[in-house]
Parts: C-alpha cells; structure tokens; sequence
C-alpha cells in the first residue's frame, strides 16, 4: 500500500548498517515513522541525502507499507519550504534546535490533525522569514498548548496568579504551583497574540528566561513524563550576548 503526506522532521535514529528511521509529524497521520533505506550509505548516487531529515525541515513524503512488516518505507521525499536563514543564524538554529525537543517530547497523536500541522508549518516559516524573532520559541509554546489541550483560561486574566495545575488566573495563591510576579504579566501579554505581533512585546533575556522556566514546569505538569529539553541551556547563552 502507498500514502503520501506532508510532514515536519523531528528526528532520525540509526536503523540497521546504512538506513535510518525516520520520526516525523505529518499532515495526514500525525506521528509517524519511516525507514530510510540507505540513507548512510557512502555511494554516491544514493536516493536520499542525511542532510533532507534535519530537524524541523518540511518535507513531501510518498512511502509504501510492506504486508509482511506493516513497517513503513520512503519511497522518495522532497523539500516543500527550503528555509533561507534557519542553518546561518545562530539565534534561529538555536530556537529550532529547542523546539524540535520539545516537539518530540510532546507530539504523540498518531492521528490526523491539519490545524496542529498548520500551525507547525507556519510556526516555522515565519521564524525563518523574520527578523525579530526573540520571543517566537516562548509565543509557539504557549499556542502550541491548544493543541494540547491546557491552553490557560483567560475568563479570569485581570487576576494577578496563575494556577499552574489548573491552567487559570486567580485571586488568591491555592498551593505551591501558584506563581504571580512579572512572569505572569508577560505570559498575559502573550495570550491572544498573533505572530505578526510579538515582536511588540517587550522583554529583556532576564524576563524572558523566567518566562521560559516557568513555561517548562507548566510543561511538566501537563504533559506526560516530559522534561525540560538540554537545549535549554544554549538558549539561555544565546539570548544572553
């Protein structure tokens, strides 16, 4: 049987002598994986090159599943948005290096879902398009829990906590997951934001550090066994020069 979807790149593993497998979120299926038959190979005239599956890249995949593994196999792959800027800028690679753990570490539905892909597609190519882009990991990770389904409820954003366990402003701190401060008053400028307007946000790599840890626990707590990606730290020097 043959499929075809468009997909995103999270990451690829060693699979056999000169194959990879290939972990991808895709437009049609949601999670999936794909052998890449020869993909390490030497010759030179191979089908595939490593450097299409970096992560993050969007790709236009056709495959074939074998009756006998039910193991998906790429037939053939092309590059549907080649980015311009993410491979030179330190800042941008940085970023993307960052959320493509966080998207490994959280995409699980082995299902359908366009908006999500959209959202992903987009996500990524306004990075690699924009200038300013020093607030675009910490606005896609609050929009990205819509789709996961804990985005905060604002009925009650004029209250100065937020409920990390419950995902919601309160009057009163209830318990240690509780948090108010300035973190809080940036996260509220970064619900119901559009892209186009982030880089009107103000915040200095102190505030948007405390942003970001508090964003990673809220992660946490919502998602299973997560935890903060290693990337964290390079992030945290970059934004720091």
């Amino acid at each position: 049987m043959e499929g075809s979807s468009k997909a995103v790149v999270l990451h690829t593993i060693k699979y056999g002598e000169t194959s990879v497998m290939l972990h991808c979120y895709t437009e049609r299926f949601g999670l999936r994986s794909y052998v890449v038959k020869g993909a390490r190979s030497k010759k030179k005239n191979k089908s595939f090159s490593m450097a299409m599956f970096q992560p993050l890249t969007q790709l236009e995949l056709l495959f074939s599943t074998p009756k006998s593994t039910r193991l998906p196999i790429l037939k053939s792959a092309k590059i549907i948005h080649p980015y311009a800027t993410i491979s030179t800028d330190v800042v941008k690679s940085s970023i993307c290096i960052f959320l493509a753990e966080v998207f490994r570490s959280v995409l699980k539905e082995e299902e359908e879902n366009q908006s999500l892909y959209r959202f992903l597609e987009h996500a990524l190519i306004w990075i690699d398009t924009r200038e300013q882009i020093a607030n675009a990991h910490v606005f896609i990770l609050i929009q990205l829990t819509k789709y996961l389904g804990f985005y905060p409820e604002m009925t009650h954003i004029s209250q100065p906590y937020f409920d990390l366990e419950n995902g919601q402003f309160t009057a009163q701190a209830h318990g240690s997951e509780c948090v108010s401060g300035q973190e809080i008053e940036m996260l509220k400028s970064h619900l119901g934001t559009k892209f186009d307007n982030i880089d009107k946000i103000s915040a200095n790599a102190v505030q948007r550090k405390r942003l970001l840890r508090l964003l990673m626990r809220y992660y946490e707590l919502h998602v299973q066994s997560f935890r903060p990606p290693k990337s964290l730290d390079i992030l945290y020097e970059v934004f720091n020069d």
